[in-house]
C-alpha cells in the first residue's frame, strides 16, 4: 500500500473510531510536546511531582539526549 492510500486509510479509521485510546495515541505522536505539558502528575508525592517537573525543565530546554545517542555512550564505555 502507498503512502497516499495509507494516509486515507487511517484519516477513515480515525474518523469512524470510538476507541478513546487510539485517538489519544495517535495525538501523543502527533504532538508530543504537548501531550508532556498536560501530563497529570498532582497525585503523585511531593519529591517525585519535583524530579518530574525538572525533568520536564531539563527536556524542554534541549537538556537531554535521544536513546541513539545513549547507545552510542553506552557502547563506548564497554568499549574502553
Amino acid at each position: 500500500m502507498d503512502t497516499k492510500h495509507k494516509k486515507k486509510d487511517i484519516i477513515q479509521t480515525l474518523q469512524s473510531t470510538n476507541d478513546a485510546q487510539l485517538i489519544e495515541d495517535v495525538y501523543e505522536l502527533l504532538y508530543p510536546n504537548e501531550a508532556i505539558e498536560n501530563m497529570s502528575i498532582k497525585n503523585l508525592p511531593e519529591e517525585l511531582q519535583i524530579k518530574i517537573n525538572r525533568a520536564l525543565d531539563d527536556y524542554k530546554s534541549g537538556r537531554y539526549i535521544s536513546h541513539d545517542q545513549m547507545k552510542q555512550k553506552i557502547e563506548q564505555w564497554l568499549t574502553n
